[in-house]
């Protein structure tokens, strides 16, 4: 049995999710262009912070500071469930695209900023931060600058 999640008000979660089979499903321009359509109506529909937007090429790391710390689920299911609704639709294509639920934890005072060291990184996927250039000690480009930004609601 998964262990529940512990949710409060006016903390910052880190969030972790895969894509299914860790298929590079983020490699695809038309996966990260659906992604950034629906990430900017997720940010339209709930009222969160975020910091910190990762994509790798199988999955997303980020921070996030819910409004009311209830929603994180709520937020992370519409986020999940839209875009893979949408892609299966434009691809023609049925099943899964996320590999399991979401991780989170929540953090201990504020998330680091871009320039302080990024989440941990794991061992089997390189892991870039979003800047809007790329710093000289990444050998690869972030995959999605788009959401770098940290926004409000």
């Amino acid at each position: 049995m998964r262990p529940l999640r512990v949710l409060q008000n006016g903390v910052w979660y880190e969030i972790r999710t895969r894509i299914n089979n860790r298929e590079p499903l983020f490699r695809r321009p038309k996966a990260l262009s659906l992604f950034a359509q629906v990430f900017q109506e997720t940010k339209k529909r709930f009222m969160f912070e975020i910091r910190g937007l990762r994509v790798t090429e199988d999955g997303l790391r980020f921070y996030i500071k819910p409004e009311d710390g209830k929603a994180l689920p709520a937020i992370m299911k519409w986020l999940k469930q839209v875009f893979a609704q949408r892609y299966n639709r434009a691809q023609g294509r049925e099943g899964h695209i996320w590999g399991d639920r979401y991780g989170s934890r929540i953090l201990e005072g504020e998330p680091p900023l871009l320039g302080e060291p990024p989440l941990e990184r794991d061992s089997r996927v390189g892991v870039s931060p979003c800047y809007k250039e790329l710093p000289p000690h990444l050998t690869y480009p972030p995959l999605f600058p788009l959401l770098c930004v940290p926004s409000t609601g």
